[in-house]
């Protein structure tokens, strides 16, 4: 019963360190020039993929105190918000930004489309 039990937690822990590679392979698909984009006091990195139509975004420093005119972001507002403004800047307007997903550590991608 007990070699049941570790073999189960040999391929648990396989697993996991599947989805990190996936990960990790799936960040060296990105430009590796990023861009920095400020936004609401936070600053953020945005790369853009060599093929496909998707961001990849993370946080590089957190504001002090967020500004007090308007209501704070979520994180997740911020990090969608970020990935419309780099498209906008860029003369990319009509572009809706998807959901985020995690690529790692504060590493999140973005997929979009534009008409």
């Amino acid at each position: 019963m007990r070699i049941i039990v570790v073999i189960g937690l040999v391929a648990a822990a396989t697993l996991a360190g599947c989805s990190s590679a996936r990960e990790m392979a799936r960040m060296n698909t990105y430009n590796f020039e990023g861009e920095t984009i400020e936004f609401e006091g936070d600053t953020f990195r945005v790369y853009r993929h060599k093929s496909e139509k998707s961001l990849m975004v993370s946080p590089v420093a957190a504001s002090q105190a967020s500004p007090k005119f308007v209501a704070p972001l979520t994180f997740d507002q911020k990090l969608q918000s970020t990935a419309e403004r780099y498209l906008k800047d860029r003369g990319e307007r009509e572009c809706v930004v998807g959901v985020a997903r995690s690529l790692g550590n504060e590493v999140y991608e973005f997929s979009y489309k534009c008409k």
